[in-house]
């Protein structure tokens, strides 16, 4: 269980520099295969949160997994746009989620209320 809860750990970290990533990538080729693979990455760490939270019971604020899956709504949401005003801003968007949730996780604020412990 904690190497799931450490991946997780440090999966999400990570994270935080896809946006940035893909933003110069955008901006430079104007290609969108990496903004296709990107939001891909997103859902890797979702769906490993989402076994942590089922199988070992920590609590987290319920405001974590709202940022988190806004984030990749709206990555998924422009994975396929060539409008590159479109794209720039929504991965704006998805790299300030992101680093909110990120924060959220760490406990530094929005820590309540509490999803209960499964």
């Amino acid at each position: 269980m904690l190497a799931l809860y450490n991946l997780h750990n440090f999966y999400g970290e990570f994270l935080q520099l896809v946006p940035i990533v893909v933003l110069i990538w955008f901006a430079v080729r104007r290609r969108t295969p990496l903004q296709r693979v990107a939001p891909v990455l997103l859902d890797i760490n979702v769906l490993i949160g989402f076994l942590l939270y089922l199988t070992s019971g920590i609590r987290v604020s319920v405001w974590h997994p709202v940022f988190m899956l806004a984030a990749i709504g709206l990555a998924h949401g422009v994975a396929r746009s060539t409008n590159r005003k479109l794209v720039i801003g929504a991965w704006v968007g998805v790299l300030v989620l992101v680093a909110l949730g990120v924060q959220i996780a760490g406990g530094r604020f929005l820590t309540r209320p509490l999803l209960p412990a499964l």
